[in-house]
């Protein structure tokens, strides 16, 4: 069968550029997981350098690791891990993390509701906390 197109641009141009923006998504998710991490682990530290576990910091876990969920079942994701390769028995550790990603893959879309239920239930702890309405519960002062 004949090219309809005189010549193939791949996906450089409207509107097949489009299909890009997805993985543009998931650097910026990547980006956004690594910053939630950072303030996640710094919650453990108090304003006087001393250890300490709440609540929030339960939370906050739970929610750096459901966003990590999320943006790691990503396609984009799976298609970085094992995309390029003609073969994976040279790459076993590449075809390795592709297998685990592609696993989360099939789950993605109830990642994608999990993880907005957690930011969800997240930044409303974290406002009530500040504005005093609840305390957080400590379990390590």
């Amino acid at each position: 069968m004949a090219e309809p197109h005189a010549s193939y641009s791949g996906e450089t141009r409207f509107p097949l550029i489009m299909q890009n923006l997805h993985r543009y998504f998931f650097y910026i998710a990547a980006i956004i997981s690594l910053i939630n991490t950072y303030d996640a682990l710094y919650a453990f530290g108090k304003a006087d350098g001393s250890f300490g576990l709440g609540l929030g910091n339960v939370i906050l876990l739970v929610n750096v690791v459901f966003l990590w969920a999320y943006t790691i079942s990503c396609h984009s994701c799976r298609s970085i891990i094992g995309g390029r390769l003609n073969h994976f028995s040279k790459h076993p550790l590449r075809y390795k993390l592709w297998v685990q990603v592609s696993k989360l893959n099939g789950k993605h879309m109830q990642l994608a509701w999990i993880t907005l239920g957690t930011l969800a239930f997240t930044d409303f702890y974290i406002m009530a906390v500040a504005a005093g309405w609840i305390p957080d519960l400590r379990i390590i002062n």
